[in-house]
């Protein structure tokens, strides 16, 4: 059941703002709140609320909050459970009418701030995106990502969820998808391969709660398989021997482990495939930060496609 306030005319709203939730009422307060800290009209702003069937009362939390708050619109939507955040961000994608398009989950916040200095950098890009801080509850992790570079998001996802992007990323077609865990990774490898230009805004500027109750806690026990199937879903953004790779896991050949979590093998020297033998070399330590930034070399070299 949808419900909410009237947009205003069309062109007034600057940023939609995406949020997706599944028992999470008790952070609504703050998540929302740190939208009302930025320096920027709240009345240029949307909010669209999308539940995941949650048992805490949170659809009906958040529509009393966003009834007494100056927002320019706002929409919340019930939905019966999807057990993904995909999905459900996409349900709220599609009814977002704002310029600029965020999804933010409910236990993050935008420190002051991040909105006007995304926008600003996407006056020559099409998607922003910041460091952020990860809160432990016991002390504050800031993280600083890297510049971007095809080669790095092929081999590790470096961007926070809470990037800020223009409303033709997904006009072009990006979409959460839920063959993988890893869906804000898949996104942005789409979002890369429709011609997406990235940009690194200085500053966290986003706050991060680790808690342990996060959808990502599970995700990391099938991690080989959701790498994998990115590489397959996405198989121009990735050179053969990754391909390759992720191919052999995903038909549980011996060969293909898993390598590090949360890291996926795009050097040559990673990947080796003994055509006789159908066995992997040891592709030796995780690259990690230090892979060098360039144009990825995708040439149809040893090893081939199998």
């Amino acid at each position: 059941m949808a419900a909410g306030k009237n947009c205003p005319a069309p062109g007034r709203l600057l940023v939609s703002v995406v949020i997706p939730c599944h028992d999470y009422a008790r952070f609504l307060p703050q998540c929302l709140n740190s939208l009302l800290v930025q320096d920027i009209d709240p009345l240029k702003l949307e909010v669209v609320f999308v539940d995941d069937e949650s048992s805490d009362g949170s659809l009906d939390t958040a529509r009393a909050l966003l009834s007494r708050m100056p927002f320019g619109a706002w929409r919340t939507l019930g939905l019966a459970r999807m057990g993904r955040p995909g999905p459900v961000r996409n349900a709220g994608l599609a009814l977002a009418q704002g310029e600029h398009l965020l999804c933010l989950d409910p236990d993050d916040q935008l420190l002051p701030g991040y909105l006007t200095s995304c926008l600003r950098a996407l006056a020559d890009a099409d998607v922003a995106y910041t460091g952020y801080f990860v809160d432990t509850g016991g002390q504050r992790l800031e993280i600083t990502p890297p510049d971007y570079s095809p080669l790095l998001l092929a081999n590790q996802n470096f961007m926070h969820a809470a990037s800020l992007m223009r409303r033709a990323v997904y006009d072009r077609g990006a979409r959460y998808r839920s063959v993988t865990g890893y869906e804000d990774w898949d996104f942005w490898v789409q979002a890369a391969l429709l011609g997406a230009r990235f940009v690194r805004v200085t500053g966290a500027l986003v706050t991060y709660q680790m808690h342990g109750l996060g959808y990502f806690q599970t995700v990391f026990q099938q991690d080989g398989v959701n790498k994998a199937q990115i590489v397959v879903d996405n198989p121009g953004f990735f050179p053969s021997w990754t391909r390759a790779w992720a191919r052999a896991l995903l038909r549980g050949e011996p060969w293909a482990e898993g390598y590090s979590r949360g890291l996926i093998p795009v050097l040559r020297g990673q990947v080796r495939l003994d055509r006789q033998v159908g066995a992997a070399q040891n592709p030796g330590p995780g690259c990690g930060n230090q892979l060098p930034c360039g144009p990825m070399d995708t040439t149809p070299d040893e090893p081939a496609d199998r």
